[in-house]
């Protein structure tokens, strides 16, 4: 199969949780394909007033981690759980990808940004940024 190793970014929304659906059976298709399951944990440069925010950010970001181990540990495809810490999401994403060596990117979509009604800004910075194939997972609008 043409796909290796595939990174699943994941940040708790429904779009993403769809971005992991699709990850199974995709995997499901290649049991030697590779997973690593990441979650952004975005950093805002702000004054003590960010404090607090920053504990409740590592407390969800840590909830997270423990639903996407759950995940790996389901999946009969060898895989890991990453948290990236930083300021720009797609960024770390895309530099994750190749540092890991994926020949896939699968995320979901907002479509809160960038390219207005379709795809959100790091979605879209992603897809431009990544010499890898991204696909996009959007929430299912047909029943």
């Amino acid at each position: 199969m043409w796909c290796h190793k595939i990174l699943v970014a994941y940040d708790g929304s429904t779009p993403s949780r769809k971005a992991l659906e699709v990850m199974r059976e995709i995997a499901q298709s290649n049991p030697a394909a590779e997973v690593v399951l990441v979650h952004v944990m975005r950093l805002f440069s702000s004054g003590s007033a960010a404090a607090g925010m920053a504990t409740v950010m590592v407390e969800d970001a840590m909830a997270i981690r423990r639903e996407l181990e759950a995940v790996a540990a389901e999946l009969p495809n060898p895989a890991e759980v990453k948290v990236l810490k930083g300021t720009s999401p797609a960024d770390l994403i895309v530099n994750c990808a190749k540092d890991e060596g994926c020949d896939l990117i699968i995320m979901g979509s907002r479509g809160q940004g960038g390219v207005k009604g379709f795809l959100g800004s790091v979605s879209y910075a992603v897809t431009k940024e990544s010499p890898v194939t991204v696909l996009i997972a959007k929430e299912s609008v047909c029943q």
